[in-house]
């Protein structure tokens, strides 16, 4: 093990326990009932807003607070935002609540305590309407980009991965049977207006107790994202080829009791998810709409 190594899974492992056995030591009676049950929710966010914050890009800070578009739309609250600190400008209310542009927001997460199959879905569908948001945008201004090329050939979340929000769940237990109801799972997406499309769908689903739920990369390898866009021939001309977007199968990891092993790949996968996620630029004129209740005067210069 080499010293990266060894720092970061002092920092799981820290994680690991705070969560699962430290949080419930500082809240809960010995008898099992909560003390401040908002307060043991509040804790257990900054724990993981904690771990996250170890592996973000330096050019990235963590938060929490809404997410919002310069035509009106407003997400729920976001217990975990990752935004690009250099263009995010410090939009608060009085109550100090956190706005975010859309364009600068890099992943939102959801912290969670015991997850049945119905609160779990309806967490899947709160993230996806956060995703949502970055459809609204039209032709934007990149400012990091690591599309292939190193240039960006035209803002399309719907197809590219990497013009999407990296979205996450992290709880504490899941109080079904993953791998029997994965089908029921993430077919949440599918059960009421708007139907979902694949690529308002998380990107991870970490439960600290049972495991992890990635997709499988056509390589082998576990993958952050649902779907990969790919060249294909095309099949009516073979001499060229068409892009299109993969849907990728789910991977569920489970790891031996006690184990970390499902944490260090969310970790992992989080960190390359945040490298390569498009940032825009938030231009706050659209966002301070004009009222129009001026005139303009406008007066040559001359030189002296």
């Amino acid at each position: 093990m080499n010293a990266v190594s060894a720092l970061l899974d002092e920092k799981i492992i820290n994680f690991y326990n705070a969560f699962l056995t430290g949080s419930r030591r500082l809240f809960f009676r010995p008898d099992g009932t909560p003390i401040h049950s908002g307060e043991f929710g509040s804790y257990r966010e900054e724990i993981a807003k904690a771990l996250v914050s170890q592996f973000v890009p330096e050019r990235m800070a963590v938060d929490s607070g809404f997410v919002v578009t310069s035509s009106g739309g407003v997400s729920s609250q976001c217990d975990i935002i990752v935004y690009d600190r250099t263009l995010t400008p410090m939009i608060r209310n009085a109550n100090r609540q956190r706005f975010f542009p859309v364009e600068s927001v890099c992943a939102v997460g959801e912290v969670k305590s015991v997850l049945g199959l119905a609160d779990a879905k309806k967490a899947l569908k709160k993230l996806a309407a956060v995703k949502s948001l970055r459809d609204s945008l039209h032709d934007p201004a990149y400012v990091y980009c690591a599309k292939d090329g190193g240039t960006a050939e035209g803002f399309r979340p719907e197809l590219d991965e990497k013009d999407q929000i990296v979205t996450f769940t992290i709880c504490e237990k899941l109080d079904f049977n993953i791998q029997n109801s994965l089908s029921d799972f993430v077919g949440c997406y599918l059960e009421e207006h708007p139907k979902r499309p694949f690529c308002h769908r998380h990107n991870m689903v970490l439960s600290v107790s049972d495991g992890l739920l990635a997709y499988l990369h056509s390589s082998g390898r576990t993958y952050p994202f649902p779907s990969k866009l790919t060249d294909l021939e095309d099949e009516y001309d073979p001499a060229r080829n068409v892009t299109k977007a993969i849907l990728l199968k789910n991977r569920w990891i489970q790891p031996e009791e006690g184990s970390i092993e499902h944490i260090r790949h969310f970790c992992s996968m989080l960190h390359t998810a945040l490298t390569v996620v498009s940032v825009l630029f938030p231009d706050l004129a659209n966002y301070v709409q004009g009222t129009e209740d001026v005139s303009f005067v406008d007066i040559e210069q001359v030189r002296f």
